[in-house]
């Protein structure tokens, strides 16, 4: 295949009979074509659209409404030495039943003799071809179609890349009668001058009960040429005014000749100040094909000079243009930039206004305050009011002045207060922390670490607590440390009332407390002096003895009052009644009871302090041995009578949690 999309002349060797080639396709390889499109109402159907070497026909069949038919397809003429390569891939059409046969080389339903539905097929090229600045622009390719009065090819062109298409009728419209290749050459004003530029081709099969003659529709060796390209050429010839302030406008007028394309942009474009298009700036366009005078903007940032130039360049063809014979003088505008609204933290300092002002303004302004007096354009954070601040720039020579405000809104800083420590008691449950904020607002929050807090924890331990105030707007936050102590409170327990006889042994008054006291505090006894905690019988004074929990601040001491009682215990004493080993042993909330061995049957009573009998549960477990559960005993002294045969003896225990 020979494909060549040409933007440059390619001349032929004659001079007189110069042609630019711009396309040509033979279909040898890749073809830029797309077949069997839906474009013009098209769609596949009993024809189809091929590109092979295939000119052999040959014979097939088809069933026909229920009747099997036999066809035959001739084989398609072969191409004159025009056609490079002769007998080549080509571009055609093909009956889908003799494909089905195995039969591809040019035909078409109708012409075989078999019953189809009329349907129309389309091919079209998949690429642009660009004539801008051409003229006289030929499509030649070479074809053949015997067809019929309702079979026949079409050709078609697009100007915007296949998105519609436009059916050509001269010098012909419907290409058939023509069994041999022969050449067709179309040229139409309406393929000058166009960028996306295509050709499509149609087969039309309108009925198949009239009949028709193979072969179909064929096309070979398309190509598209020009007579040449239009000379293109834009002068500028006047620029008004010649003085002028950046960023204002001035009228380009200019000449252009040769066609333009459709898509066509004038540019005007601006120089540097001495006259230089090295790096040309775009300051105007209008898309037109014919020249339009231009109102161009001299961009605001342009240095002032006086020997810039604007020239006008095009797009469609590219065109460079001359530029205008006169020096323009640019001055540069005057910029206050622009304002807006600022917000500043109070007491933070001082501000230059100028740099608030964004948009690249001119540094040569003067200041105004809210009040219309003279400002240094330094504000004072702690003195200045807010309000809205006036820039205003008159430096241009002829340009007008600019003005523009700034106003300022004052905000009040985030406020912490001061560094603090506070203790507190966790008996005292869980405390709002802001009453431990000294001098700040009460907006704030507290962590401890990355833990947000409002209350005191329960926990005791010592806390580094960080007290955060928000800052509002450009106010940066606030913080101050706060060192809480949280410690944890006292129990001594509960007390009572216990009994004891006079004969007891020494007993601890801190296993006769209840409720888990704390272990380390001291006793007092019933002279408020101080006191061991042993209580002797009959050495120890009864009545009431205190024990105290101290706690670390601001936790108050806890303390427990034990009513000591001394009884005579006239109603059971220990005594030895023969039984032989006696002894008790506790277990947490086991008694366990052993004596001598003896073959006679056991009976184990257990007595309160006063000689009462207390019914517990009471287990042998063995010769000699018993177990009692006294769990369920309250704390006192109690005494155990063991009965065998006529031995007997009594043990006494202290039960104390």
């Amino acid at each position: 295949m020979r494909l060549s999309l040409l933007f440059a002349a390619v001349l032929c060797a004659a001079p007189l009979f110069a042609q630019t080639v711009l396309f040509t396709e033979d279909f040898e390889t890749t073809p830029v074509f797309t077949l069997n499109t839906t474009d013009v109402g098209s769609a596949p159907g009993a024809n189809t659209w091929l590109i092979n070497d295939d000119y052999a026909g040959g014979n097939g069949d088809v069933d026909c409404s229920g009747f099997t038919v036999t066809f035959t397809v001739p084989s398609t003429p072969g191409q004159p030495g025009g056609i490079t390569p002769s007998n080549g891939h080509y571009l055609h059409t093909a009956s889908t039943e003799a494909v089905a046969d195995g039969i591809t080389c040019c035909s078409f339903a109708a012409a075989d003799g078999f019953c189809t539905n009329p349907g129309n097929h389309f091919a079209r090229m998949s690429t642009d071809i660009s004539t801008l600045g051409q003229t006289d622009v030929t499509l030649s390719f070479w074809w053949l179609c015997n067809g019929g009065n309702q079979n026949y090819g079409e050709v078609y062109y697009s100007t915007n890349g296949g998105g519609t298409w436009n059916l050509i009728t001269t010098p012909i419209g419907q290409y058939r009668n023509q069994p041999n290749w022969t050449q067709q050459s179309i040229t139409l004003p309406a393929f000058d001058n166009q960028a996306t530029l295509r050709f499509g081709y149609r087969f039309v099969n309108g009925t198949s009960l009239l009949g028709g003659q193979d072969p179909g529709f064929g096309i070979d060796n398309l190509e598209v040429t020009s007579a040449g390209a239009q000379p293109h050429a834009v002068n500028t010839t006047t620029v008004t005014p010649l003085q002028v302030c950046a960023g204002n406008t001035v009228q380009v007028v200019y000449t252009a000749t040769g066609t333009w394309g459709a898509g066509n942009v004038f540019t005007a474009e601006l120089s540097d100040a001495t006259g230089s298009f090295a790096a040309p700036v775009a300051i105007g366009n209008v898309a037109s094909t014919t020249p339009v005078p231009i109102t161009a903007t001299i961009p605001a940032n342009t240095p002032a000079g006086t020997g810039y130039r604007i020239r006008v360049s095009a797009s469609m063809p590219a065109t460079t243009g001359t530029a205008n014979a006169q020096d323009i003088t640019v001055s540069e505008g005057n910029n206050a930039g622009a304002g807006g609204n600022i917000f500043i933290c109070k007491n933070t300092g001082l501000y230059t206004l100028f740099d608030q002002l964004t948009g690249s303004p001119n540094d040569c302004g003067t200041w105004t305050a809210p009040n219309g007096v003279p400002f240094s354009g330094i504000f004072d954070s702690a003195t200045d009011p807010g309000g809205c601040y006036t820039y205003t720039v008159a430096c241009g020579v002829g340009c007008p002045a600019d003005a523009t405000d700034l106003c300022i809104t004052l905000i009040d800083g985030a406020n912490a207060g001061q560094d603090a420590s506070a203790a507190v008691c966790n008996a005292d449950g869980a405390q709002s922390l802001f009453p431990f904020v000294v001098g700040g607002d009460l907006t704030g929050l507290f962590y401890n670490g990355t833990t947000p807090l409002t209350e005191t924890p329960l926990t005791a331990g010592t806390y580094d607590l960080t007290y955060v105030v928000y800052g509002q707007g450009p106010c940066p936050n606030d913080t101050a440390a706060l060192l809480l102590v949280v410690s944890d409170s006292a129990w001594a327990g509960a007390g009572g009332t216990t009994t004891f006889c006079i004969n007891d042994p020494a007993t601890a008054l801190f296993g006769l407390l209840t409720g888990n006291p704390d272990a380390g505090g001291s006793w007092t006894d019933p002279f408020n002096q101080p006191f061991n905690g042993t209580f002797v019988p009959g050495i120890s004074p009864a009545g009431l003895y205190t024990y105290t929990v101290n706690a670390v601040a601001p936790c108050p001491p806890d303390d427990a009052t034990l009513a000591v009682v001394v009884d005579p215990c006239t109603g059971i004493a220990e005594g030895d009644g023969g039984l032989q080993g006696l002894s008790l042993r506790t277990e947490g909330e086991m008694l366990l009871i052993s004596w001598a061995g003896s073959s006679g049957a056991a009976r184990i009573r257990l007595f309160d302090a006063a000689g009462r009998v207390v019914p517990v549960s009471i287990a042998l477990v063995g010769n000699g041995q018993a177990r009692a559960g006294t769990s369920a005993l309250a704390d006192g002294v109690y005494s155990v009578l063991v009965q065998v045969d006529d031995l007997w003896g009594t043990a006494r225990f202290v039960k104390a949690r």
